[in-house]
């Protein structure tokens, strides 16, 4: 009996209608430690985001443009309906499946107060119950074999790297509080208490689920340990967090600074510090469950000034932002300047790619480990945005000529997540035309200048415009907010679909992705990605992009008669940049290659006359 049967078994004895799960944890994670992967353990799918509705007799999974494939590949589509992701498609998705009256069971503590309380109120004028628990069925069920969670060390991030004393970061959000007649901050999201109080862990998460925190390929840092902070206008910084974690070096630093709670008092301690108060909470990043609490004991106010302090980088954040992405890049750049010599001797699979890479990543001692599962994807299986090789899909990239590597790295000062693609071989025109059309669009937004405070969905258009006027498209966003050796996603986000995070402005000191791509199902795909950083322009009151992964683009998949000659001549000088940049970073064969590269680009920019 597989563990779906066993649930919808138990939903039937509950006298309910249906379960929703999703992929996050009490924290509100995007990356999950193993102990809380409830969705994989139902659907066997192990992608970063989604959820799921468990009926009687049938289930969905809800996820965005990035996993559809995914998912259809990895569920039991004879039991599992592969839906869009968000409430419209969830509300939808019972309206055909449940009869009003139903009850839907949700657990609290698994969903934004933002979330739930749009999804409860959209079911409920559909007629449906909402029956809303601290506890969910799967963990009723889910009783043997389950990992334990991670006891990894917590150390403090100085603030060479993080670019202020966590002092200096109390006075400002008490400032916050006493301004708008507040009295209490939650800080609910462990990546922005990481961010508050200057500390990092050594956790890491596998994402295929098996265990192996040393596989480099599916296996990454996750340096926000899960915990979280109550801040007063008055009083002592409480942090929710096992004592035994903390490194004895971030215990004296703490000392007289802030209070080491135990995590099984936060609820009764908030009740308790809310009691008749006015609690400032982030309503996407704190669960339901403790704005109940609240709400109970006082009043709840939407604020996210903490992820909006987080996403503007200081000065220092900003120098080691540039150095890291140096370090990263060369590494990048050594990877690819092997990469046609190994082809060329014998067959590469795409987790030998992933591993030689990983390997030059390492030999910088600024390298703490992989940011991300290292998306190395070749032929069919780089129509998957999000695919991560294993055994049994590994494929060998001389079979096909486009390959695309996704990866990055966690460097003291900065979080690197880049995306490369070159041609294994001889690529067809379609290739060409579909990779050359990205490039443009990225160029597109590299080089955009725009007024200081736009919301970042009005820069999406600038990555598309060109893969519209050939009817291509691409189904993720454009671009996302990077953390600084934390999280590579964060806020704002660059994508065309509106919502809270796309309407965020664009401020200088964001450091963001961009990444556009073009994937045929079952084909081929294609992405160029690398971080921009938001700086001042010559113009007052106007910004643009200044790029910080500097990394090379493959002019076999250049159709030079689409670029005109701004376009020719700005590629060429981007080369000759990386030439530059990465001088004795190189050894000769690796710099000879490079330059090899950029004087292909000088061809092109002489020959459009620029």
């Amino acid at each position: 009996m597989s563990n779906l049967d066993i649930l919808q078994q138990r939903l039937a004895a509950a006298d309910c209608a249906a379960l929703l799960i999703p992929s996050s944890d009490e924290y509100l994670s995007e990356y999950t430690q193993p102990a809380d992967r409830r969705l994989p353990w139902i659907t066997g799918f192990s992608g970063s985001i989604a959820s799921v509705i468990v009926a009687r007799d049938r289930a969905a999974i809800f996820v965005d443009g990035r996993y559809t494939e995914q998912a259809a590949r990895q569920v039991d589509t004879a039991r599992f309906d592969v839906c869009g992701f968000g409430n419209p498609a969830r509300l939808e998705w019972l309206r055909r499946t449940l009869q009003p009256g139903d009850t839907l069971m949700v657990d609290t503590r698994l969903h934004s107060v933002a979330e739930l309380q749009q999804l409860m109120e959209g079911a409920e004028a559909a007629g449906f119950k909402i029956a809303a628990t601290p506890s969910n069925l799967v963990d009723a069920i889910w009783t043997t074999s389950r990992p334990t969670p991670s006891r990894s060390s917590v150390f403090d991030y100085d603030v060479q790297y993080a670019g202020l004393a966590r002092e200096e970061k109390f006075t400002l959000l008490r400032q916050q509080l006493i301004e708008r007649g507040r009295d209490l901050f939650i800080v609910a999201d462990p990546e922005d208490v990481a961010w508050l109080l200057n500390i990092r862990s050594t956790d890491s998460i596998d994402t295929l689920d098996r265990g192996d925190f040393s596989n480099p390929i599916s296996s990454f840092r996750v340096p926000a340990p899960l915990s979280r902070v109550l801040l007063p206008a008055e009083g002592e910084v409480c942090w929710f967090v096992d004592r035994d974690r903390l490194a004895p070096e971030l215990l004296d630093a703490l000392e007289g600074v802030v209070l080491i709670c135990e995590p099984g008092r936060f609820d009764a301690t908030l009740a308790s510090l809310a009691a008749g108060k006015t609690v400032a909470a982030n309503l996407r990043r704190t669960n339901y469950h403790h704005a109940k609490i609240i709400r109970e004991a006082g009043a709840i106010e939407d604020d996210a000034s903490v992820v909006r302090y987080r996403g503007i980088k200081h000065p220092n954040e900003i120098t080691a932002a540039r150095e890291g992405h140096r370090i990263d890049g060369a590494a990048v750049v050594r990877f690819l300047a092997w990469l046609p010599t190994a082809t060329a001797k014998g067959i590469v699979t795409e987790l030998e790619a992933a591993q030689r890479l990983t390997e030059l990543r390492a030999e910088n001692e600024r390298y703490l480990g992989p940011s991300m599962s290292n998306l190395s994807a070749s032929g069919p299986n780089s129509a998957l945005p999000h695919y991560v090789p294993t055994k049994e899909t590994n494929r060998v990239l001389n079979d096909h000529p486009i390959f695309w590597m996704d990866s990055g790295g966690q460097y003291l000062g900065c979080s690197t997540d880049n995306t490369v693609c070159f041609a294994i071989g001889t690529p067809e025109s379609r290739h060409v035309l579909a990779h050359t059309l990205a490039v443009k669009g990225w160029m597109a937004l590299s080089r955009a200048r725009f007024p200081e405070g736009i919301a970042s969905t009005q820069l999406d258009s600038f990555a598309r415009q060109y893969l519209w006027q050939h009817g291509l498209d691409y189904g993720h966003g454009t671009g996302h907010g990077v953390g600084n050796f934390l999280n590579i996603h964060e806020v704002p986000h660059i994508r065309r679909e509106i919502d809270h995070y796309s309407v965020a402005p664009i401020l200088s000191g964001q450091i963001l992705s961009n990444e556009p791509g073009y994937y045929l199902k079952g084909d081929f795909g294609v992405r160029i990605e690398s971080h921009i950083l938001a700086v001042p322009s010559a113009h007052e009151g106007f910004l643009e992009f200044e790029t910080l992964s500097m990394l090379p683009i493959d002019p076999q998949l250049i159709d030079a008669n689409l670029l005109d000659p701004h376009e020719a001549r700005w590629l060429s000088d981007y080369h000759n940049g990386l030439v530059a940049g990465y001088e004795g970073m190189l050894d000769a064969a690796e710099a000879s290659w490079l330059a090899g590269i950029a004087r292909r680009f000088e061809d092109m920019a002489n020959r459009a006359g620029a």
